[in-house]
């Protein structure tokens, strides 16, 4: 999950504020941090400040910061499904690490920063069904929130009941489902640039024969691995147009194995970026730019990215010719 306000700052952000707070922070901080370790494909230039946040506390005390000091500021997730800018980030980037979970009969109650996947196979071993989707779904709760992150059919918007925000102005609100607007991979919260954090969600779960789930997870695991390339990527980087696959279209155009730099388009599915090593944020951009237009040449129709672009370069990438 990414959202921020202001990217991009002045050439001081590394000021004397920035210091006073990563000192305040103690270990949760570091100055001039290297965004690149943190994410899924291993691209990404460098945070003036870097927020580990593991408490509510932390994430409420940089937002009211940043706002308070005129600090440019994003927040993320796991970092699974952004695309991050080579030349880095001003001001301060924070990364969700509130993790833990409750489960209260069929209610289960998650931390913003909870990776999804291996609670969600532990969730199954309690004959609990809903979430048996996302066994081997990379990224955070509030990730897939803000995405509506789903696949085999299934996605979270389908089984949220509530969620605690922390809203832009740095107050804590609860929500109901209806206020996402969930739609396919999207939700109000992908669409604006406001800087809405995801504290915590309750999911409605039902109860289902226990063999059965695991018969479901077992085939959803397989399929995953049997269908999808391993190495460094953000998974599937265009939505499915409707009525057909983005995969399929990338592959008909003939595109697997195209590569820009380090990244290359999977042989495995063509719908996953790799980046072979020394890939930067110019050559994954330079490639979906390429697969865009020349599945456009081939069947008129205009690939639109799942994966999150930070940066001047999203509102290119989106918008068509």
């Amino acid at each position: 999950m990414a959202r921020g306000g202001n990217s991009a700052g002045s050439g001081g952000t590394r000021s004397d504020p920035l210091r006073r707070l990563a000192a305040q922070l103690g270990e949760e901080a570091q100055l001039d941090a290297p965004l690149a370790p943190f994410s899924a494909v291993g691209i990404g230039g460098r945070a003036d400040l870097l927020v580990v946040a593991r408490r509510r506390e932390t994430l409420v005390r940089v937002l009211r910061e940043a706002r308070e000091l005129g600090l440019p500021f994003r927040f993320f997730g796991g970092m699974t499904n952004v695309l991050l800018p080579d030349e880095g980030l001003r001001g301060i980037v924070v990364l969700n690490r509130m993790r833990g979970h409750r489960l209260h009969r069929n209610r289960l109650h998650l931390e913003g920063g909870t990776v999804i996947a291996p609670l969600a196979r532990r969730i199954v071993k309690y004959g609990l069904g809903g979430l048996e989707w996302a066994v081997g779904l990379p990224g955070t709760v509030g990730g897939a929130l803000v995405g509506n992150a789903g696949a085999y059919g299934g996605e979270i918007g389908d089984i949220v009941e509530e969620a605690e925000l922390l809203s832009p102005q740095g107050e804590v609100v609860r929500v109901g489902a209806d206020w996402f607007d969930f739609a396919y991979r999207t939700s109000r919260l992908k669409e604006t640039a406001e800087p809405w954090v995801i504290l915590s969600a309750t999911l409605r779960l039902h109860p289902e024969e226990l063999a059965a789930l695991q018969v479901s997870v077992q085939r959803n695991l397989e399929h995953r691995r049997r269908t999808q390339p391993q190495g460094r990527s953000l998974g599937s980087v265009f939505r499915n147009p409707p009525g057909d696959y983005a995969g399929r279209l990338i592959d008909a155009a003939g595109l697997k194995g195209l590569r820009r730099g380090g990244i290359v388009v999977s042989e495995k599915h063509a719908n996953f970026f790799i980046n072979e090593g020394g890939g930067t944020a110019a050559d994954y951009l330079a490639l979906i730019r390429e697969v865009q237009e020349r599945v456009m040449e081939r069947f008129g129709l205009w690939l639109e990215p799942e994966i999150e672009i930070v940066g001047a370069a999203a509102e290119v990438a989106a918008r068509g010719r």
